[in-house]
C-alpha cells in the first residue's frame, strides 16, 4: 500500500507553504476529459487532490481505474465524486428517489470506488458530492443528511467535502463525520459565504479568482457579491477544469500556497498523528 506522504510530493523547488489548505479539482468526467488528455501539463500538477466519478453519473469502471492510475502518477490524493445515478443529465438534476434508495446508491459508489483504489495500492481519502448532490448541501437539508449519513455508514473517518453552507450546524449535530468546508473558486457568494446558486453558471474573471485566493490564504475571508468581507473557515478550495484560465490560475495558486496539502494529511496533523 502506498504511503500517503508519497502521493503528495510535488516539485522539489516549490516555495515554502504559506498556509496549509487543500486544492482539489474534478478529474475523469466526460465534459472535462478533452482538457486533460494530450497535454504535457495539466491541473493535476497544481492540485493536491482529485475527485473522480464512481461510474454512476459518468465514466465506467475501466476508465475510472485508468484515471485513478493517472492521478497516482501525478501524486494526487484521490476522492470519490458521488452523484445521483443519472448519466443522462450527468448528475446535475435532482432525482425524486427515496432516502433509502439514495443511501444504497451512495454505498454502492463508495464500495466500488474504494475497491478500484485498492487495486492501485491506494485508499479513497475523501468524498465530494457532484452536481445536484453538491447543491443539496445548500438548499435541501433532507438530501444533505442522507448523503452525510451514507458516508458515515461506509466509513466514519472519511472526510466529506461540502460547500460553505447554512446547514453546517445541523449536519454536525446529526452526523459524527469530518466535514471539510470548501470554497468553490470563481463563484459569487452571499453575506454568509454561501454560493449564490441562481448565479452558479457565472464565473469571476481569472484575475478576480486570483485575488479571491490571495484573500482566502492571507486573511481567511471572502468578499460577498455586495462587497462585504466575510470571515470563513474553509479547509479546501475547488478549482474547476471548466473555469476560464484554469491553468494560469492553478499556477498562480501554486505560487501563492507554495504547496497545497490534502485533507487527509491536514486531519492527521491536527489530530496529533503527524
Amino acid at each position: 500500500m502506498a504511503r500517503l506522504s508519497d502521493t503528495v510530493k510535488k516539485p522539489a523547488n516549490a516555495p515554502k507553504v504559506n498556509r496549509f489548505i487543500d486544492l482539489n479539482t474534478d478529474f475523469g468526467q466526460t465534459a472535462d476529459r478533452a482538457f486533460f488528455e494530450g497535454k504535457e501539463r495539466t491541473l493535476l500538477h497544481y492540485v493536491s487532490s482529485v475527485n473522480i466519478p464512481c461510474a454512476v453519473h459518468d465514466s465506467d469502471p475501466a476508465r475510472v481505474l485508468k484515471d485513478i492510475e493517472t492521478a497516482k502518477r501525478n501524486n494526487c490524493v484521490i476522492g470519490a465524486h458521488i452523484a445521483y445515478p443519472d448519466p443522462i443529465h450527468y448528475g446535475y438534476q435532482p432525482m425524486d428517489i427515496s432516502a433509502e434508495e439514495l443511501n444504497a446508491w451512495i454505498l454502492m459508489q463508495l464500495g466500488g470506488f474504494s475497491a478500484l483504489c485498492k487495486a492501485q495500492g491506494l485508499q479513497m481519502e475523501h468524498v465530494r458530492p457532484h452536481g445536484a448532490l453538491y447543491s443539496a448541501f445548500i438548499n435541501n437539508q433532507d438530501v444533505a443528511l442522507t448523503v452525510a449519513k451514507a458516508v458515515h455508514q461506509f466509513d466514519p473517518w472519511t472526510s466529506l467535502i461540502v460547500p460553505i453552507t447554512p446547514l453546517m450546524s445541523v449536519l454536525q449535530s446529526e452526523v459524527n463525520l469530518q466535514f471539510s468546508p470548501e470554497v468553490y473558486l470563481g463563484k459569487r457568494v452571499d453575506t454568509q459565504g454561501v454560493i449564490v446558486l441562481d448565479r452558479f453558471n457565472e464565473n469571476l474573471h481569472p484575475q478576480a479568482v486570483i485575488e479571491q485566493v490571495k484573500q482566502l490564504v492571507t486573511q481567511g475571508s471572502i468578499t460577498a457579491e455586495d462587497g462585504q468581507v466575510i470571515k470563513i473557515n474553509s479547509k479546501t478550495m475547488h478549482l474547476s477544469p471548466k473555469l476560464q484560465g484554469n491553468m494560469m490560475i492553478g499556477e498562480r495558486i501554486s505560487a501563492i500556497l507554495g504547496q497545497p496539502v490534502p485533507l487527509s494529511l491536514l486531519s492527521a496533523g491536527s489530530s496529533g498523528w503527524l
